[in-house]
């Protein structure tokens, strides 16, 4: 399957997640303090915001793997169908979760570079 413009449209959506990553820092600075008050805490935070994001994708293989097996057993495709909605909602929460190491990374940058 051939895409048009895939580079356009790869640098339309890395804007995007780059301006949902200023959002939710943005968000994070109004709810928490804007600087990290250590490299110690930076790197507690960012680990939980990284171990998120892997076990969402983690849910995301497991579901890929789920419907190959479904299809492999000739499962009808509105059961192959479930499984993709499944995985819809494990990406959609992946995303997230990376915007979020985003955003705190921002805020590692904020908080430290001279």
């Amino acid at each position: 399957m051939k895409y048009k413009n895939k580079g356009a449209n790869m640098k339309l959506l890395k804007l995007e997640v780059e301006m949902s990553a200023t959002t939710e820092l943005k968000r994070a600075n109004d709810k928490f303090d804007s600087k990290f008050h250590s490299t110690h805490e930076a790197y507690a935070i960012l680990k939980e915001e990284v171990e998120e994001a892997a076990d969402e994708l983690e849910e995301v293989q497991y579901q890929l793997k789920y419907m190959w097996d479904a299809i492999k057993g000739n499962n009808s495709t509105v059961y192959t169908t479930e499984i993709a909605k499944r995985m819809k909602t494990y990406a959609i929460n992946l995303s997230a979760e990376s915007i979020q190491v985003a955003a705190m990374c921002q805020k590692f940058i904020d908080s430290f570079e001279k």
